[in-house]
């Protein structure tokens, strides 16, 4: 009961704090448009960083074909294939993607609300895509695809971990043990930590990226980079939410029946 009104707790006030967000993101983006002086100051730091070494150009050329829309629906696929190996169930990996690509639809509902123009750093880029500034989209791909990744390996933690408790049964020992020391239950905990650690550092090399080419202002990249994974978080806990309840009431019929 007290772990029950726990995750009830934490998905209160996930659910709260990213509707509070996405609320004062659009009133964020206004701001940001009619001010002059926050467009001079990030606009003169863009200008700074144009003057990047040719071979960060051609990375940064390379993140804004992967992360556009084709590349992370492609990327999204690839990762998808390689989730269903884990997961059995085409049920968990389309959930999977669900929770992965949620924020894409209220950025780009942000992105024709609030209309920010381009830097001046865009003009005449071949790189640069048709769509509003605020936020950026490259960014919210990174995320996507980093969150994918994440849920993915999650799925590969739980099957190893599967096959850890198969083999100890079998062999009628206990509890087996995982490279770090650690007993099979923190093998998901491992996984996490790295997935996140990668996911992270994918986010912030597109994110950099952005601001490389010129094509968007920090605070773009920055809005998407904190609200994406808020916006993924929270779909998450809702679904794990729902699947309790759905596993709460299984276990109930059981019991009467």
């Amino acid at each position: 009961m007290h772990l029950k009104a726990h995750y009830d707790t934490r998905a209160r006030s996930a659910i709260t704090v990213t509707i509070l967000v996405c609320c004062i993101v659009p009133l964020i983006g206004f701001l940001l448009c009619n001010s002059h002086t926050f467009v001079s100051y990030e606009t003169h730091l863009l200008v700074r960083l144009s003057n990047r070494p040719q071979w960060l150009y051609d990375c940064s050329a390379i993140f804004a074909l992967l992360f556009s829309t084709g590349g992370c629906v492609l990327l999204l696929a690839i990762i998808a294939c390689i989730d269903f190996r884990f997961a059995h169930s085409i049920r968990t990996v389309l959930g999977d993607v669900a929770v992965a690509a949620s924020p894409i639809v209220y950025v780009t509902g942000i992105k024709w609300l609030v209309e920010r123009p381009r830097p001046v750093t865009a003009l005449h880029s071949n790189l640069l895509p048709t769509d509003p500034s605020f936020p950026s989209g490259h960014t919210a791909g990174a995320v996507i695809v980093a969150t994918m990744i994440l849920l993915t390996v999650r799925n590969a933690a739980h099957c190893r971990m599967r096959g850890i408790e198969e083999l100890r049964r079998s062999m009628g020992v206990v509890p087996a043990t995982c490279r770090n020391g650690g007993t099979a239950g923190s093998i998901e905990a491992v996984y996490t930590r790295r997935a996140m650690v990668t996911g992270t550092i994918l986010v912030v090399a597109v994110g950099i990226s952005r601001l490389l080419l010129g094509l968007h202002f920090p605070t773009d990249v920055l809005t998407s980079a904190i609200v994406c994974p808020l916006i993924s978080y929270t779909v998450w806990i809702i679904r794990e939410q729902l699947r309790s309840a759905k596993a709460r009431l299984s276990n109930k019929t059981s019991s009467v029946a």
